[in-house]
């Protein structure tokens, strides 16, 4: 699961003229591209274009933004692009936006001969999305935008949202632990030179660092922060302590289609739990290990009285070996 923020070192947004979110960014040519960040939103003004002779792109004017990917050498992964929020006009006619992201030559940016596409091409009159391929790590690419509008005439205006793996640091990871135990979180994808930092620091055996002890006494969310590619980087992990699932105190076993069965949540995800329920004289009336078939209110194929019952759940979980049984009550209401 997973959320990410980014956004960019204050000195580079000071050197290339532009600020984050919703403010208007400069473009550059190819020898000096726009720097642009993972999950980050940004506003465009193609307001210097030049003309670069590359396969798919047909348009005069290329615009050219860079951006690096993160240090996962086993699982780099895509990128996704999206471009909305198009207003570029000639004669009070929309222009067609082409783009495409390609590998460059790190030595020769404006080289055109030495690109590479590593995605498709995408042509449109408006929003668009593409798709990188899987992307090398720690590596410098480029994203070409091209359209046959003159900015230099009038004003071309577009957003920029970056996205994927590719661009993003992994914390693991979200789990559950019983009262008193202790969890490894490690995170990885940034520059560790420049270290990791975790928050909130409450429960943790350190606040930087790769890899951190977490022995919270309550459920809490943990996000951890990183550079890479002169951009800030986060991502969160949910730490869970004690009973991990949503038990409903009751349920409705009358066949309308509402509410007929007792859905536990999250016991799916123990395969092993032993679930046990009994009637008010302590006869079991269903009992399962996993739960793939909610309880339906009957035993043996015939409907168990309206009343109250007790269940007991054993999640056999290993890394929940000192959690205790889970009990409780469960209505039955026709």
């Amino acid at each position: 699961m997973k959320r990410f923020q980014s956004m960019h070192r204050i000195h580079q947004a000071m050197a290339v003229g532009f600020t984050l979110l919703l403010t208007s960014v400069q473009a550059q040519d190819c020898s000096n591209p726009v720097p642009t960040c993972g999950d980050v939103p940004e506003a465009i003004s193609l307001n210097y274009a030049q003309n670069l002779d590359f396969g798919c792109l047909n348009a005069p004017y290329v615009t050219v933004l860079e951006f690096t990917t993160n240090a996962n050498v086993t699982n780099t992964g895509p990128v996704y692009l999206e471009l909305g929020g198009v207003a570029c006009q000639t004669n009070g006619v929309e222009d067609v936006i082409e783009c495409v992201i390609i590998k460059p030559d790190p030595q020769a940016l404006c080289d055109a001969g030495s690109y590479q596409a590593v995605s498709p091409c995408s042509e449109s009159g408006g929003a668009t999305s593409l798709q990188s391929e899987d992307l090398l790590p720690n590596t410098m690419y480029l994203i070409l935008i091209g359209t046959a509008h003159d900015p230099s005439a009038t004003p071309c205006n577009l957003s920029v949202f970056l996205s994927g793996p590719a661009v993003s640091i992994d914390a693991c990871c979200t789990t559950n632990i019983a009262p008193g135990q202790n969890v490894e979180l490690t995170v990885s994808g940034a520059n560790e030179d420049l270290g990791y930092t975790w928050f909130p620091d409450y429960g943790l055996s350190a606040a930087e660092g790769t890899s951190v002890v977490a022995s919270p006494s309550v459920t809490t969310t943990y996000s951890v922060s990183g550079f890479f590619g002169g951009c800030q980087y986060s991502d969160a992990v949910t730490i869970t302590v004690g009973n991990p699932l949503g038990l409903p105190t009751s349920f409705t076993p009358n066949n309308d289609g509402y509410n007929d069965t007792w859905d536990v949540d999250g016991l799916l995800d123990y395969n092993l739990a032993d679930i046990r329920i009994f009637d008010r004289w302590g006869q079991v009336v269903h009992r399962s290990v996993g739960y793939s078939q909610p309880w339906d209110g009957r035993n043996g194929g015939k409907e168990v009285p309206v009343g109250t019952y007790y269940y007991a759940i054993d999640l056999n979980d290993p890394l929940l070996v000192e959690l205790e049984t889970i009990t409780g009550f469960i209505s039955i209401i026709r």
